[in-house]
């Protein structure tokens, strides 16, 4: 709306520099009259043209958007979901549920959709018509993205160490290999292409040392390649986060742990003239958990069972691997084996219970009774870090690992390891059972 002064002056031109009173005579000169207020509030700004409210877009009154979430540790479900547009990218309905879009992914064959149209309310009082759509699917955490298999594969078949075999004769010593903790799958740290390179820096090594002993001297003859357990991490039961952090899936570790024990038979079992292959079982390799920590059906059950017996047939088709003896257990948790004619007892140590020094003497006793084996030497695994501790009758060597360690047990402690793989050479003839004790 215009005031008085504005439609005045419409066809009539105000010449520049007039005061109020020269534009009232201006006007009356053609025959309009306007009063000198009118006049006043038109230039400063408060008259009706500048009264007038500016045209302003309609607002409309949004439908209200329902929906429901059901979160487990695994995953969930979105149920009723509205939204009013199809979805393609499911983030804004992760982020409406206070939900990480990165660390859930929908699964794709889930999606069931439906839609409608409603009325929508229009603030000048009109209404119009919207599409609604409501959405059904289930989504599961992301598991971090593993290296690829074949390529390790590839690569622990291609690396070939140079190896020597035995030149003395006669009875000699034991070099005894512990492979503890390999934990292959486990995604913390480097991950598993981590653990790798460690294994083979420490396979180069251990080939340098058995040289190096030899050039000294020391009558290498027998080999004792010991699978201390954990050589895969498992997918679920361990704690909390394991599904969610794991690199490789159970086939897969399974398989990369066969290939890495290959590795380690193809190199080391040629050096010399005798070997044993033995075995423990042990805790992340109970392949039958169900929802809990130990096996729903015996503790048989394990993949260092299904590794040794594995390794045991495909060795034994080769003219050069054959001669390797295997203790495989079937489920006890001591794994009993002579080097070099020293009894060593071997366990993962997931069963030692309150104190290691009774633990180990009780353990000692029945083997001595029920199996007529003495024990003169301890080799456990578990803790993931080296220790050696003489307990007179017997020397416990604790075997470190070169997994890529724990964020939660260094956060928790402040404690932390040198990865590693623990070699020593044993035989009934050196005082204690042992000597030129190495980690690589």
């Amino acid at each position: 709306m215009k005031c008085k002064y504005a439609k005045a002056t419409t066809n009539i031109p105000i010449p520049d520099g007039y005061g109020a009173h020269r534009i009232r005579e201006h006007l009356r000169g053609n025959g309009i009259v306007v009063g000198l207020t009118s006049i006043k509030d038109h230039r400063a700004g408060v008259c009706m043209c500048h009264r007038e409210a500016k045209p302003t877009a309609p607002v409309t009154a949004e439908p209200t958007l329902t929906g429901k979430a059901d979160v487990t540790k695994d995953g969930g479900e979105f149920i009723d979901v509205q939204t009013t547009e199809p979805v393609t990218d499911w983030t804004h309905i992760f982020q409406r549920f206070n939900l990480d879009p990165q660390a859930f992914e929908v699964v794709g064959d889930t999606v069931r959709v439906s839609t409608w149209q409603q009325s929508k309310a229009l603030e000048d009082g009109t209404r119009d018509i919207v599409n609604l759509f409501s959405y059904r699917a289930s989504f599961r955490r992301i598991t971090q993205a593993g290296p690829d298999t074949q390529d390790i594969i590839n690569h622990l078949r291609a690396w070939t160490p140079t190896t020597r075999p035995a030149t003395h004769a006669g009875p000699g010593l034991s070099y005894v290999v512990g492979l503890a903790d390999l934990q292959l799958g486990k995604g913390e740290g480097d991950g598993t292409p981590g653990t790798l390179r460690r294994l083979n820096k420490a396979l180069e090594g251990v080939t340098g040392h058995i040289e190096q002993l030899r050039g000294q001297g020391v009558n290498l003859q027998h080999l004792a390649l010991v699978n201390l357990g954990d050589h895969t991490e498992g997918v679920q039961g361990s704690y909390a986060s394991q599904t969610h952090t794991v690199d490789l899936n159970t086939r897969d570790q399974i398989s990369l742990a066969l290939e890495v024990n290959m590795q380690w038979i193809r190199t080391l079992v040629p050096m010399f003239h005798t070997a044993t292959y033995a075995a423990c079982m042990c805790n992340h390799g109970q392949l039958a958990r169900g929802a809990g920590k130990t096996n729903v059906t015996d503790d048989a059950d394990n993949a260092t069972g299904l590794i040794g017996d594995t390794l045991k047939v495909v060795c034994n088709l080769h003219p050069d691997l054959s001669r390797i003896e295997w203790v495989i257990p079937r489920d006890e948790m001591i794994t009993t084996f002579t080097a070099s004619g020293l009894n060593i007892a071997s366990a993962h140590g997931h069963k030692i219970s309150g104190n290691e020094e009774n633990w180990l003497a009780k353990q000692s006793q029945y083997l001595t009774q029920a199996r007529r084996f003495i024990p003169e030497l301890w080799f456990t695994a578990h803790k993931h870090h080296a220790d050696v501790k003489d307990y007179g009758p017997y020397t416990r060597i604790q075997a470190t690992t070169v997994d890529p360690g724990s964020k939660y047990f260094l956060d928790q402690s402040g404690m932390y390891s040198r990865p590693g793989v623990t070699t020593f050479v044993a035989g009934s003839q050196l005082p204690g059972g042992w000597e030129h004790y190495r980690i690589f």
